[in-house]
């Protein structure tokens, strides 16, 4: 019986995420290789998200700025630390996290630790979105990263996990105390608003 002609053999299509990924990939062998203009277009591509969760966990534009630059510094200057294999993504957003918890702690040991309301991208006035900023900022370091990076930037448990370098039960859990903490002084807030009346 003769063999059938099944044609050419149809290589399945690669998803966008896929593709994107090989695409940050090949910047970063780019950036390797000294290429500056690979780098620039990574700060291009990822600063402002970056901005925009230094921004929240920091509540403050200047330290958030502070963290974004130090971010893209050491990657610059350790880009060999990189493993390919791992997104590239969840490795700048660790770098991230960690400069913003740095400038935390040199924040708690001046005990400068308070809201600015000043740098806030709303107004006073917007009180339920005031409390539930002030009441994110007041919340533990480790804690205010792994809320801001589920609840706000939508990242997975797993990819949160992974940013942190923490195990997926605790992320999960850290999660929960944060939901409970925050809930808990929102509640507190809108009963002494209540009161007031």
């Amino acid at each position: 019986m003769p063999k059938r002609n099944r044609g050419p053999a149809i290589s399945p299509l690669s998803s966008p995420a896929t593709e994107l990924e090989g695409e940050e990939e090949r910047l970063l062998l780019r950036c390797r290789d000294g290429d500056l203009s690979a780098f620039h277009e990574i700060y291009t591509r990822f600063e402002r998200p970056l901005l925009g969760t230094a921004f929240r966990i920091l509540g403050h534009r200047q330290d958030a700025e502070d963290a974004v630059h130090e971010t893209f510094l050491k990657l610059y200057l350790h880009i060999d630390h990189y493993r390919s294999g791992s997104r590239f993504s969840t490795y700048l957003f660790r770098i991230l996290l960690n400069s913003c918890i740095d400038i935390l702690r040199v924040r708690k040991r001046r005990r400068t630790d308070r809201l600015d309301a000043e740098s806030l991208p709303y107004q006073p006035y917007e009180e339920g979105l005031f409390h539930l900023q002030r009441a994110i900022d007041a919340l533990p370091a480790q804690m205010r990263a792994c809320f801001v990076l589920f609840a706000v930037e939508e990242f997975k448990l797993e990819e949160i996990a992974d940013i942190l370098d923490l195990r997926l039960g605790t992320v999960k859990a850290t999660i929960f105390r944060a939901k409970a903490r925050l809930r808990s002084v929102l509640m507190e807030a809108h009963k002494a608003k209540e009161a007031e009346a």
